[in-house]
């Protein structure tokens, strides 16, 4: 848009293709390169990838990867995907039921609690004491190797000399038909898996700091004992009925220091596989476990994943197989924590305590596991309210807002793939806005043909991604600017853009007599383009792209306006309309796009990453309320100022690429 008003053209443009799910610095070949790609055998990428995946396979020390059937009972979290339902147990598995049968004339067999490759877990009754408890009996089929015996007996050894009130208490131990079990509290609180689900799948960091210091100071006492536990995670953080939490499950723990830990013999390996376990959780365990590095900061990274996994309701890396998420995790450190999709505050300094516990190499992370718990504590105090939602656009057919990604997720198929999308306008639909221009205002300079030549209809790539339902308001930058102490463009100069130059204009005054701090849901206004990239990347996320923003807007469809294919003057308030001027975001949601993405026309310019050819002006799209003439508001409309311009109808919304969880 020129300062005058009116509106500016750009270039089309055609975005080069990425892959589904890129690697880092590559892109797609070309039909014309891949021929000789292939014949030059694998990069180096490739080959790295290759030899990590193969160290992860043949990695001792307990870790045992292969297919997982997730034979669990209640609500668990898939590795590679995300919160599943409930799973029926099997009390026959190997023939041995003991439901009904009476152990050393003693614990009375109730009922099964949890079956896996492993082993079960039953609810029983102890006659002596006339209380619950819980037995816990391997299979017999592993018993069969004496290595995995000595594991088991080790846990029950492990769990007599930790004593601490949130270890796990062994009560008893015995053999039933030459198989051992173990007799250990009943903790009627249910598990910390089950907790975060009746949360809605994510946890506040004062809902975290209920946990979080006990179940680290429990794993101190552990690694002051000499021992790792090497398998935390939610599933083995109970809950006494108090509300107490309790670490659990020591059945892979190992001495610090070992050499080479026991590990089962690969006949077990193979029924291990089979059954459909391994001995750890790779979606939990840190880079260092393909190498079999076993220091105490092996613990903090499960319990830093799990503080990643409860704020966030996803876990920091994932991938289609065991292998590629110890990959990812020795390739790279985790995402950041993206705060749009936080349940509740969470401050900057408990995010950096996250990402420290999570860090690629030992030595980065906290001393002890209590030195991470307090630094997250004491960074919790002072929170950063959570920002709105995102709204997902899987580049599908329908524009199913993600729903079409999630459907295929939930059958293991990954997110749709990239694939070409038409934009721009095509002759017909250009020669129907001229019209409509006309009408409108008569004015042959706005309603020149060679004001739309440059939306010519073309061709792009995109692959999926999500984006703001709504601008970015006042009291989201306010946020921005109070943690970060940043100043706008125009705060440093002095001055912005109204119908004139505004010496006392900034985001924080849009006119003299108009305070932001008033005006909380209004859009952001008097932001530069650097101003809006920086915001945005403050919350993880990014701009959108011209290519990005017109499909949002336009659909699958390809709607000429964001609420469908006609102009009607009642979805919006422009100029046109009595009283317009800046009101809040979504204050017109029938003029919303089918899929709820709210002032895509109208409220605000919006800032985009895409340059205007090859000179630095960046473009912005979805007219304002300044405007009068509806072609200002088609999805295929565009205008474009230099990167430090700001005004009164200038602000931006924010997107960030759709992955995989």
């Amino acid at each position: 848009m020129r300062r005058d008003g009116s509106p500016r053209a750009a270039e089309g443009r055609a975005e080069a293709a990425l892959p589904f799910v890129p690697r880092v610095g590559r892109r797609r070949s070309s039909a014309a390169t891949e021929p000789a790609r292939r014949a030059s055998g694998p990069s180096e990428p490739a080959r790295r990838e290759s030899r990590s995946a193969s160290r992860a396979r043949s990695a001792g020390g307990g870790i045992v990867l292969g297919k997982q059937r997730h034979r669990s009972f209640g609500l668990g979290y898939r590795a590679s995907k995300g919160w599943v339902g409930l799973k029926e147990t099997s009390d026959t598995e190997d023939g041995n039921s003991l439901v009904g049968q009476l152990l050393d004339d003693r614990y009375r067999i109730d009922r099964s609690l949890d079956h896996g490759g492993m082993g079960a877990v039953y609810l029983a009754w102890d006659d002596k004491l006339e209380r619950q408890v819980v037995v816990k009996i391997p299979h017999s089929r592993l018993l069969a190797d004496p290595t995995f015996r000595v594991r088991f007996l080790n846990e029950i050894r492990d769990l007599a000399t930790h004593e601490h009130p949130a270890i796990l208490r062994i009560e008893d131990s015995g053999e039933h038909d030459d198989v051992p079990y173990a007799v250990v509290q009943y903790l009627p609180g249910g598990s910390l898996r089950e907790r975060i689900l009746q949360q809605g799948g994510q946890q506040t960091a004062k809902e975290i700091l209920e946990w979080l210091p006990t179940i680290a100071k429990a794993l101190d006492t552990v690694h002051r004992n000499g021992s790792l536990h090497r398998d935390v995670k939610p599933a083995n953080i109970l809950f006494d009925r108090q509300g107490n939490a309790v670490l659990s499950d020591f059945g892979i723990a190992t001495a610090i220091g070992a050499a080479d830990p026991d590990a089962p013999t690969e006949a077990v390996q193979r029924e291990l596989t089979v059954v459909g376990t391994f001995i750890g959780s790779p979606a939990y365990a840190p880079p260092e476990a393909i190498d079999r590095i076993l220091t105490p900061s092996y613990d903090q990274y499960s319990l830093a994943t799990i503080v990643y996994l409860a704020a966030t309701g996803e876990l920091p890396f994932s991938g289609q197989t065991n292998e590629a998420i110890l990959v990812a995790k020795e390739r790279g450190g985790p995402p950041r924590i993206d705060r749009r999709k936080l349940k509740g505050p969470l401050s900057k300094g408990a995010e950096k305590a996250i990402l420290k516990g999570l860090s690629r190499r030992p030595e980065d992370r906290f001393s002890s596991c209590a030195a991470f718990a307090e630094a997250f504590a004491n960074t919790s105090a002072t929170v950063t309210p959570s920002l709105p939602h995102w709204r997902p656009l899987a580049i599908a057919a329908a524009l199913a807002l993600g729903l079409f990604a999630v459907s295929r997720l939930d059958r293991g198929e990954g997110l749709p793939d990239s694939r070409p999308v038409r934009l721009g306008s095509t002759p017909e639909e250009i020669d129907r806005a001229l019209s409509l221009c006309e009408r409108a205002s008569g004015s042959g300079h706005e309603c020149a043909r060679a004001a739309f030549a440059d939306e010519r209809l073309r061709t792009v790539t995109l692959t999926p991604f999500e984006m703001d339902t709504t601008e970015a308001t006042n009291s989201d930058f306010a946020r921005f600017t109070e943690e970060t102490g940043y100043r706008t463009t125009a705060e440093e100069r002095g001055y912005s853009w109204d119908i004139t130059r505004c010496r006392r204009c900034s985001w924080r005054t849009p006119r003299p007599d108009h305070r932001a701090a008033d005006h909380p849901r209004d859009p952001v206004v008097h932001v530069s383009w650097a101003d809006a990239r920086a915001y945005c990347e403050w919350a993880g996320a990014r701009l959108p792209s011209e290519d990005e923003w017109e499909y949002a807007a336009r659909g699958d469809s390809r709607r000429v306006y964001p609420w469908g294919g006609r102009w009607e003057a009642g979805k919006i308030r422009d100029m046109n309309a009595r009283g317009f001027g800046l009101e809040p975001v979504a204050s017109h949601p029938s003029g919303a796009t089918p899929e709820g993405i709210q002032d895509l026309a109208g409220s605000v310019w919006e800032w985009t990453s895409t340059a205007r050819g090859d000179g630095e002006n960046r473009i912005f799209k979805g007219g304002s309320w300044m405007e009068r003439v509806p072609t200002h508001f088609r999805s295929a409309a565009f205008s474009d100022e230099a990167p430090d311009y700001s005004s009164i109808e200038l602000g931006f919304r924010c997107a960030r690429d759709l992955t995989a969880w």
